[in-house]
C-alpha cells in the first residue's frame, strides 16, 4: 500500500466517524426539541388549569356578591316605600298647618 492509500483510508475512517457523530447529534437535537415541546405544553396546560380555577373562584365570588346585592335591594325596597310615604305625609301635614294659619293684616 502506498502512503496515498493509507491516507485515504484514514480519512475515510475519520469521515465515517464524523458522520456517526452527526447522526447521533441529530437524534439528540430531535429528542431535545420534542422534550422541549412537551415541557412547554405541560407548563401551558398547568397554567391554563390555574387560570380556570381562578375563573371558577371569581365566578363564585361574583355570584355571591350578586345574591348579596339582590338581598339588600329586597331589604331596601320596602323601607324606601315607607320613607317615601312618610315624606308625603309630612308634606301634607305642613300644607294643612299652613292652611290653618290665619294671616291678619
Amino acid at each position: 500500500m502506498s502512503e496515498k492509500d493509507i491516507l485515504i483510508e484514514r480519512l475515510e475512517r475519520k469521515l465515517a466517524e464524523k458522520e456517526r457523530e452527526i447522526r447521533s447529534l441529530k437524534q439528540v437535537v430531535g429528542m431535545s426539541y420534542e422534550n422541549f415541546k412537551e415541557e412547554i405544553l405541560s407548563e401551558v396546560n398547568e397554567r391554563l388549569k390555574e387560570f380556570e380555577a381562578k375563573i371558577v373562584e371569581l365566578s363564585k365570588t361574583v355570584r355571591t356578591l350578586m345574591d348579596e346585592v339582590l338581598y339588600l335591594k329586597a331589604e331596601i325596597s320596602p323601607k324606601k316605600e315607607e320613607v317615601a310615604k312618610k315624606v308625603v305625609e309630612r308634606e301634607e301635614e305642613k300644607k294643612e298647618e299652613k292652611s290653618d294659619i290665619i294671616v291678619c293684616d
